[in-house]
């Protein structure tokens, strides 16, 4: 039987415990009790950085350690205060006494940002095409936050024009400027969740529009087996890229059949297909060696497969029965990814 995903439906007995979302600037230091509330960092305007790859590596798969480790220091104040916002969002949607100042966290933290318009000046190619998936872990937990109550009504829009404005940057770029492969690929579907996201939210009928194109564009390359062959270009690293790929295209189709819009099924069932390849990858990733035409990190020693890679399994087990897929990632539970919402546990 198919459950709901939390995004779609109001979390009924913690808000009637917890009451309306406090969304008053002195709220976000003043909790009590078990919520801690977030140290919300400097935000981040703008985001200048290079590729990870070196220069030479024609199928970007050979990591350049110095441009790596500079991405990282970039992103890392993102990343980490997504983390931050997402486990308060965790702790609202698991009602409770303290729900709704965890909520009020969530949506303070926001604001903070908002206020500053952060992520609005991307200066270069890859800070466009890898701050999406960014912008789509904010709007979940946005979300969550935006469940539990009533939010001040100029706090609301502040977030939701902000955020609004972040993924009609993303979607623009995407569809006029990102390289022809970027365009298409795991990133694009990032772009689509973030789309998803921030369309419910704001009630964005473009960016809602934009969801179900992105997920068609992407999905519909799966090839017979359900191999995305601009992942499985990419060398020893094809398995990993086709895990980074189908976590947003599972995500975003679970939403947009809830939505009423026949996801799963699109292009010869595309999106069960990639799945199920998926999930045969991470077990044989021989299977993956022989569409990508080289040995998989995986087989080599250098990467193991890690929970939040897999963490989109809920969300795929939430509409289809799949035993093989549920014995895969059974071992790695509690599944969890802040940037598709944190604890799935929670959502689906």
């Amino acid at each position: 039987m198919k459950r709901t995903f939390c995004l779609n439906a109001a979390l009924g007995l913690a808000a009637l415990t917890a009451g309306p979302v406090l969304a008053q600037s002195d709220e976000a230091g003043s909790h009590q009790g078990d919520v801690t509330c977030i140290d919300v960092p400097e935000p981040v305007v703008s985001l200048s950085y290079g590729s990870r790859y070196t220069d030479e590596s024609e199928d970007r798969s050979d990591i350049d350690q110095d441009a790596n480790a500079a991405v990282n220091e970039a992103l890392g104040p993102i990343d980490d205060f997504i983390v931050d916002l997402t486990a308060r969002a965790n702790e609202a949607a698991s009602g409770g006494e303290e729900a709704g100042q965890a909520a009020s966290c969530v949506v303070e933290a926001l604001a903070v940002w908002a206020e500053a318009d952060a992520l609005s000046e991307m200066e270069t190619m890859n800070a466009n095409i890898s701050s999406p998936s960014r912008i789509g872990a904010l709007a979940l937990a946005y979300i969550r936050a935006k469940q539990m109550g009533e939010i001040d009504r100029e706090r609301a829009e502040l977030i939701e024009t902000w955020l609004s404005a972040r993924a009609h940057h993303a979607m623009d770029y995407f569809d006029a400027e990102a390289p022809p492969k970027a365009s298409r690929n795991n990133l694009r579907a990032w772009a689509g969740l973030a789309a998803t996201a921030v369309g419910r939210t704001a009630d964005d009928e473009v960016l809602t529009s934009w969801r179900a194109h992105t997920l068609a564009l992407v999905a519909c390359q799966a090839d017979e087996d359900g191999a995305l062959p601009l992942e499985m270009d990419r060398g020893p690293r094809a398995l990993h890229y086709q895990l980074h790929a189908v976590g947003p295209l599972v995500v975003s189709a679970g939403l947009l059949e809830q939505d009423g819009y026949p996801a799963f099924g699109i292009c010869d069932d595309a999106v069960p297909r990639i799945v199920d390849f998926t999930t045969r990858a991470v077990e044989a990733p021989e299977l993956a060696e022989e569409k990508a035409g080289e040995p998989q990190t995986y087989q080599k020693g250098e990467d193991e497969v890690q929970a939040f890679e897999l963490a989109w399994a809920d969300a795929y087990l939430s509409f289809f029965e799949d035993a093989e897929l549920a014995r895969l990632v059974e071992p790695f539970r509690p599944l969890g990814n802040s940037k598709l919402g944190g604890d799935q546990s929670l959502l689906w």
